[in-house]
């Protein structure tokens, strides 16, 4: 006669709490998402939230801020921070209101050669942001404190004032639905294939091991100083489109347009997971910690406080997730020791 099995509640509850410890930062964005989704859902007809119009309505509100957050998660993975993007997000936004309808006549090929250049303009701001830290041993919050500056300046340059009339035919396609499904929805699955080839990848593997141990990485022949280079020139180059964006869901240009996605690029970089000692997260947590910044305003409105009270419940959920990743650096740090014991 078989004998049936006692089941261990202590044992079992050691795993779960040892599985917390060690992925809890990684896990948590998506708990978050989910209970603001069944909050949504309980103020919202469950027809509505299932919709591709909704889907649609967020991934237009949210694409800016993923781009801008994607260049900032990789810069944190690697233990640094660009506060540049904001600069190059209002430079960005300001020239491609201003001449993208002019450009070669606001063609199409004008119009996808403006991307491009400033793709590339973005790629070079990084860049400098990169040689600087590598080349003066600057630390990144001073280096991309002062870029940020520069690129604002800029862009007050280019655009004093809020403006510029960019092309119908752009803003007609960047929100249009083709089949039903929102071009800033395809655009984010593009970006999440795009991540899972480059996190596998020579440059992937180096970011983290970079991140995880800079002195390690080098004894172990990574080209530290390249990695970093290229590292910030990719945050400038997803600023920029992050900027271009912003251009066809406002139909206009402000030179201080990407000034308040430095903290909530920031915010949802590590609500989604990525780690602040580096070396741990990626782009599909990020993406999940912007929808929930960008749903976070929608539970603020469903259960009737005041918009000018977002910023507080965004620094309270930032100070819960920093808290929760710390503990789980503190316990890591500590079984490293106890396994060295």
């Amino acid at each position: 006669m078989s004998q049936a099995k006692t089941v261990n509640l202590d044992e079992i509850s050691n795993k779960i709490w040892g599985f917390i410890r060690t992925n809890g930062d990684q896990v948590m964005p998506y708990i978050i998402l989910l209970v603001m989704i069944v909050l949504i859902y309980i103020s919202m007809p469950f027809a509505n939230l299932l919709s591709l119009d909704w889907l649609g309505i967020k991934t237009d509100q949210s694409l800016s801020l993923i781009l801008a957050a994607t260049g900032q998660s990789m810069v944190m993975m690697i233990q640094g921070v660009d506060l540049s993007i904001g600069g190059v997000i209002s430079l960005s936004n300001s020239i491609s209101a201003l001449y993208m309808g002019i450009f070669l006549g606001g063609s199409i090929i004008g119009i996808i050669a403006m991307v491009v250049l400033m793709a590339l303009m973005g790629f070079i701001c990084g860049a400098i942001n990169g040689f600087l830290v590598v080349r003066f041993r600057v630390q990144p919050f001073i280096v991309t404190l002062a870029t940020w500056s520069v690129w604002r300046g800029l862009a007050l340059w280019v655009l004093p004032t809020d403006g510029g009339d960019p092309p119908n035919a752009f803003i007609s396609f960047t929100l249009s639905r083709p089949f039903g499904i929102p071009v800033s929805l395809l655009l984010i699955v593009l970006l999440l294939i795009f991540w899972g080839y480059l996190k596998n990848t020579r440059f992937g593997v180096s970011v983290y091991a970079l991140g995880s141990n800079e002195q390690s990485a080098y004894y172990n022949g990574i080209n530290v100083n390249k990695i970093k280079i290229l590292v910030f020139s990719m945050s400038g180059m997803f600023s920029a489109l992050a900027g271009i964006f912003r251009t066809a869901q406002v139909a206009s240009g402000s030179p201080t347009a990407g000034n308040e996605f430095i903290l909530l690029s920031l915010c949802a970089s590590v609500v989604g997971g990525i780690n602040i000692a580096g070396g741990r997260g990626g782009v599909p947590g990020t993406i999940v910690g912007c929808f929930i910044m960008k749903m976070l305003q929608d539970v603020l409105q469903f259960a009737g406080v005041s918009t000018y009270w977002t910023a507080l419940f965004q620094g309270i959920l930032l100070i819960v997730v920093v808290t929760i990743t710390s503990v789980n650096i503190i316990f890591s740090r500590k079984r490293r020791m106890e396994v060295k014991v």
